[in-house]
């Protein structure tokens, strides 16, 4: 589609040709990834780890190790989230030992946030 502007005295004009849609690419990509960025950023913010009660987190502990199935351990260490995969290996007090393949861990039954 093409806009008559035979009307204006001007050549610039006249010879003037729409880039259309081109000229909104940057603006759409820009809008876009900031859009993405936000949710998630939120997504993560809105991230709540429900706790698993401490009756919960020994029952599994100790199906885990009965049965020798590998569990995925979450647990709080020094404000920071970490994970651990695999099999409990031994309880020691209030702590138990999980067995990785590159690492044995001995992780605080208070501290485990939850185990799948």
């Amino acid at each position: 589609m093409s806009v008559d502007r035979s009307y204006s005295p001007y050549e610039v004009i006249r010879a003037y040709h729409d880039r259309g849609m081109m000229k909104w690419g940057a603006f759409a990509t820009g809008e876009l990834t900031e859009a993405q960025n936000t949710f998630e950023k939120e997504k993560k913010e809105d991230k709540v780890i429900q706790t698993l009660p401490h009756h919960l987190v020994l029952h599994l502990l100790n199906q885990s190790f009965s049965n020798q199935l590998q569990i995925k351990v979450k647990y709080q260490s020094k404000n920071k989230l970490n994970e651990v995969y695999g099999f409990v290996s031994e309880f020691i007090n209030n702590q138990v030992r999980v067995k990785s393949t590159d690492k044995i861990y001995l992780i605080s039954i208070e501290q485990i946030i939850n185990i799948s």
